[in-house]
Parts: structure tokens; C-alpha cells; sequence
């Protein structure tokens, strides 16, 4: 069974984690042997990985603390 463009979507995060299960994981290969967007989508993907993965790290800032406190606590009081 081939799966479509948006199911791939959907696969991917656990694709390029090797989580697939083996079955799932042969659909998603054949589906990408076929698609050249879906490849392109998930070479950039890698690469926005790999591009995150070297940034360095930024305390966060103060005000940004503030505001997911107030939204959590929003969250909490619903």
C-alpha cells in the first residue's frame, strides 16, 4: 500500500529517528523513490536539523520567561 505526500509528513519526525516500524519504514523509502518533492522536503529537513543542532545556545531572555509563565498559569486557571 503507497502512502500519499501528507502521510509522509506526518512519518517523518519518527523517519529520520529510525523509529519507524520496519513495514512503514519500506513505504516511506518507495513513496521518496517516487516523489523528488517529498525528497527535497526531507533533505531540508535534515538539514534544518543539522543547521539547529549547531547554533549556539542563548539564555532566555527575561521577557520571554514572563510571558510563558503568564500563559501557563492562563492555562492552569482554565
Amino acid at each position: 500500500m503507497t502512502i500519499t505526500c501528507r502521510e509522509l509528513a506526518e512519518l517523518l519526525i519518527d523517519f529520520v529517528a529510525g523509529e519507524l516500524p520496519p513495514e512503514h519504514h519500506q513505504r516511506v523509502e518507495h513513496h521518496l523513490e517516487c516523489c523528488p518533492p517529498c525528497l527535497t522536503y526531507l533533505e531540508t529537513y535534515r538539514m534544518t536539523i543539522q543547521v539547529t543542532r549547531n547554533l549556539p545556545c542563548q539564555p532566555i531572555p527575561p521577557e520571554l520567561i514572563e510571558k510563558l509563565r503568564a500563559a501557563l498559569k492562563e492555562i492552569k486557571d482554565i
